[in-house]
């Protein structure tokens, strides 16, 4: 196979990393430039082949996890709409009874299924301690 083709290959890869950022594209891309850089020295395709896999494990096995720890530092974790409920202060809206398993409460002007230790009444101002499912557990303020 002509060394262009895997030159070609190797900027795909690097191009479809750009939309993925897991780095399992870029170890293609360097595994394909080694096997080009086989094929231009004029070896075989089994060659190619062995060099490419070779070459493509190592990245995998040896860069991609550096790659990964390091963008990993500039990561900020975002909380989802679920999480960014725990420890906020929630209103009742319908009576909590656990022994009925009833009850709802609103918090940032969302409605919640809850719970809580004791009955609490309509409007009673809680605070969410743990989210389970879509279930909030809560405690009088």
């Amino acid at each position: 196979m002509s060394h262009y083709i895997y030159y070609i290959l190797a900027v795909g890869c690097f191009i479809g990393e750009l939309f993925t950022m897991e780095f399992s594209l870029t170890c293609l891309g360097i595994g394909a430039i080694g096997a080009g850089i086989t094929s231009w020295l004029g070896f075989g395709k089994w060659w190619q082949a062995g060099v490419f896999a070779v070459v493509a494990s190592v990245c995998w096995l040896g860069v991609r996890p550096f790659l990964l720890r390091f963008i990993d530092k500039f990561t900020k974790h975002v909380n989802t709409p679920a999480e960014d409920v725990i420890g906020k202060e929630a209103i009742v809206e319908i009576a909590i009874d656990p022994a009925k398993q009833t009850g709802r409460v609103k918090v940032l002007g969302e409605s919640w299924k809850a719970t809580a230790a004791g009955p609490l009444a309509v409007g009673t101002k809680c605070v969410v301690e743990k989210l389970d499912g879509v279930t909030l557990t809560v405690r009088a303020k």
